[in-house]
């Protein structure tokens, strides 16, 4: 009874100071597209890109009712940085839509005002009598307010971190008898420390430090059954999330922590590493040998059947692609060939009696009219690709299968393709998955490396790019096709976060172009359009929104993007 007195109570005295209007909530995910084209419209620059802010301590005073429910002691906020402008994930502080979809405009030119060009303070100046307009709402139902509840604020000392982890949970439908994990969707603020050891003890304290209990809360990462179902909520209250590695046990840790592993179990390397260079944009130049790409072949790869699941698709992928192979056709007028060209041998004799000699071109030849093209189909196998898309499959399997059957696809066409994968640690271990070279044929042993292949680690895209365009470039073909298939944003362990590792990937696309390479993009990533378009131009890339179809669609892309 007593338990359900103190729900009651903690609902109503929530509810009492709650001042937001769920109703009329508007996320920030609904209008990042559009937000995105008026920050970087104003801005003039091209690469910012919006981003969720974290919520802040707040210095407001609070009520009476607010210290009995505990809440006011954070705040939305919203702050503009070198690479982004950092927004709320909702606003809900008005009653009408329309109202909190203007604030999240509002602030988005507020934010765009560091580095715009003069034609935008037309558009600027225009917006005062929107913000007119949200102080009045606002005034009518806080009478004392003499400003928005939401402004820009200088960027946080430590902002948003995401920390990493390398295994991911299936979906609850897969395991329907285990209990559901609490998640949040807020961004915190976070940084890394080291692990307690656990041996000093506390001896003696006052009543008032239990409240001090959430500056330390160890979390096992690789355990999923934790029965404490307030975790999410106690997250979100920190201020700054610590978190530390614990380093008992390490030897049995190694594959679930972000380490290499054991040169034994390792995927086999081919060569001594290739230096790469990497573009900087802080110091706008190329910094030479700066990353070492490693080959690699996957370990453990056997000669294997086409899998019983795609037998029917590779079958009609492989018919349908059959018949556009190249064509035998009859070319006449040939000064050699099969046979003689009757025509054109009388039209010879005919130039010869009015005493014109020419090369004689008197014979016919059957000849195949195809194209010049070699196509290098690049993968990311990222740790992002150990995440369920199903009850049953994950990304890197959706993947695999789709590198099957683009290649039974192909392998009827004969055009020339090659196939690779890659992942990353850092600069100086860029993992390139060796699939099938363009001198090889595809066949069980191909297929046996593709399903060996397994989620690696992060994305530095850019010197799989390099590398990958220098395959593609010793290619004899007229034309060349660099596709890139991923599921997610460039990133890695170091700076290449963010800003950096988008120009450099762009740094490199624009290589491959000025060297005659057609690069295009093939992404799952929801959020791409933030991004791909500064990258890839606005036609050199597609988004598939359902993941499962990627092995059925990349063939069709493929036909498409090469005029079958």
């Amino acid at each position: 009874m007593e338990e359900w007195v103190g729900k009651v109570w903690h609902k109503w005295v929530t509810h009492s100071v709650n001042y937001d209007y769920p109703q009329a909530r508007v996320n920030l995910d609904e209008m990042r597209k559009t937000l995105g084209i008026v920050l970087r419209a104003l801005s003039g620059d091209a690469s910012l890109q919006i981003r969720q802010s974290v919520d802040v301590a707040s210095d407001a005073p609070r009520s009476l009712m607010q210290r009995i429910a505990g809440t006011g002691l954070k705040t939305s906020a919203a702050w503009r940085d070198a690479d982004s402008l950092n927004l709320p994930d909702s606003i809900a502080i008005f009653p009408q839509r329309e109202l909190n979809r203007e604030m999240y405009l509002w602030l988005t030119v507020l934010g765009s005002e560091e580095g715009s060009s003069v034609a935008a303070y037309g558009i600027r100046a225009s917006s005062q009598s929107h913000h007119q307009r949200l102080l009045s709402a606002w005034r009518s139902l806080h009478p004392e307010a003499t400003e928005l509840p939401l402004n820009l604020i200088p960027p946080p000392n430590n902002p948003p971190s995401t920390i990493p982890v390398s295994l991911a949970s299936p979906p609850p439908e897969a395991f329907p008898d285990s209990k559901p994990t609490a998640t949040s969707s807020k961004r915190q603020r976070a940084e890394r420390t080291d692990m307690p050891d656990g041996k000093s003890g506390l001896l003696m304290f006052r009543l008032e430090s239990l409240f001090s209990w959430t500056e330390y809360t160890p979390v096992d990462r690789t355990t999923d059954n934790d029965d404490n179902d307030d975790a999410a909520r106690a997250a979100e209250d920190m201020d700054v999330i610590t978190v530390a590695r614990d380093r008992k046990a390490s030897s049995q840790k190694i594959k679930l922590d972000l380490d290499l592993p054991n040169a034994e179990y390792d995927d086999i390397p081919q060569g001594e590493g290739i230096p790469l260079p990497e573009w900087d944009y802080r110091k706008q130049r190329l910094l030479s040998n700066h990353c070492r790409l490693q080959v690699m072949l996957p370990r453990g790869a056997e000669a294997l059947a086409l899998p019983t699941h795609l037998q029917a698709s590779a079958h009609k992928l492989r018919r349908r692609f059959e018949a556009l192979q190249p064509r035998r056709e009859w070319r006449n007028h040939q000064q050699d060939g099969a046979e003689l060209d009757t025509d054109s041998y009388i039209l010879h004799l005919t130039e010869r009696q009015r005493g014109k000699v020419d090369m004689p071109m008197v014979y016919r030849d059957c000849r195949e009219h195809g194209r010049d093209l070699s196509c290098l189909l690049l993968a990311d196998f990222s740790m992002s690709t150990d995440s369920w898309v199903s009850n049953t499959s994950r990304v890197v399997d959706v993947v695999r299968d789709a590198l099957i059957l683009f290649a039974e696809s192909l392998s009827a066409t004969r055009d020339r393709f090659a196939l690779y994968g890659f992942s990353s640690l850092n600069r100086q271990n860029v993992r390139f998955y060796q699939l099938k070279k363009f001198t090889e044929r595809y066949d069980a042993q191909v297929r046996g490396r593709i399903m060996a292949t397994q989620p690696g680690y992060y994305t530095r895209m850019g010197a799989a790019i390099r590398h990958a365009t220098q395959l593609l470039e010793a290619e004899p073909s007229q034309q060349k096709l660099l596709l890139l298939l991923t599921d997610g944003k460039p990133n890695d362990l170091d700076i290449y976060e963010g800003r950096y590792g988008l120009e450099d990937t762009r740094m490199a696309l624009q290589e491959a172009r000025r060297k005659g390479l057609k690069p295009f993009c093939v992404t799952i990533d929801d959020k791409a359009e933030d991004y791909l378009p500064r990258l890839f131009g606005k036609n050199g890339w597609v988004l598939l929104k359902k993941a499962k179809k990627l092995p059925q669609k990349l063939p069709q892309l493929y036909a498409l993007l090469t005029g079958r």
